[in-house]
């Protein structure tokens, strides 16, 4: 079966959208280091994870020209991270959305396309 191949960018849109849509008081209760603006980074980590995981699966299955697998995920991957914003804005009471999120969820997916090549030369793609 054909989904099979992108278990793992799946599981983690899925973790993305329960921390989109769960209660931010939730999430809070997870004690990380004392740094400014945290949660930006934590967008950041988030979407160059998904980013790397949906290239590597587009690379096993190798359909797709290498260019077109990553046009295909920075579409994919930024749509989802705006579609995430709107969830929060129209769909929760205790979250917001913001637009350095998105800008956050960009950059991470930005670094993710330019730093596949080096991630995929030293086989990094395995460990996420």
């Amino acid at each position: 079966m054909q989904i099979l191949n992108y278990w793992k960018p799946i599981i983690i849109s899925l973790v993305i959208f329960y921390g989109s849509v769960t209660s931010g008081q939730n999430l809070n209760k997870i004690p990380i280091f004392n740094i400014p603006h945290m949660d930006k980074i934590i967008h950041m980590l988030l979407y160059f994870i998904l980013s790397v995981t949906l290239l590597a699966s587009f690379i096993r299955k190798d359909k797709y020209k290498k260019i077109d697998q990553k046009i295909i995920t920075f579409v994919w991957v930024v749509s989802y991270g705006l579609l995430m914003e709107v969830f929060q804005y129209y769909f929760t009471q205790t979250r917001s959305a913001e637009i350095y999120d998105s800008l956050a969820n960009t950059a991470g997916c930005i670094f993710a396309v330019l730093f596949y090549p080096y991630i995929n030369k030293y086989q990094l793609q395995k460990i996420l």
